[in-house]
């Protein structure tokens, strides 16, 4: 008996230790492809980019992937390219998006 409780304690363990290294690397990319971003917004604008990047960056927009924390980056950066006379579909913002999770993605697989 006491052979299939440690057995059972270290499965725990284990799957304790994926979940809380796949919540990291989804931080990891969530904070990646903001950061692309908002190179993609600069490179556009011609703003300076350290500011984009710190306000989308910002914790509390990465440490939780909900529909309306990525709702309100698209959103905000669609308006904001409005602002610049750019003016792109809520459909290409989520293509723009998805492209810098994936190439995220990839990079946190190479690392």
């Amino acid at each position: 008996m006491g052979d299939f409780v440690h057995t059972v304690d270290a499965k725990g363990a284990t799957s304790q230790l994926n979940f809380i290294a796949g919540q990291e690397s989804g931080f990891w990319i969530r904070a990646r492809r903001n950061h692309l971003l908002a190179q993609w917004f600069s490179d556009l604008t011609d703003e300076d980019q350290q500011s984009y990047v710190r306000l989308l960056l910002d914790a509390d927009f990465a440490k939780v992937e909900t529909r309306e924390a990525a709702a309100w980056i698209l959103t905000k950066i669609s308006n904001d390219l409005m602002g610049f006379g750019i003016f792109l579909s809520m459909d290409e913002m989520h293509d723009v998006a998805e492209r810098f999770r994936l190439q995220a993605w990839r990079e946190r697989q190479r690392s």
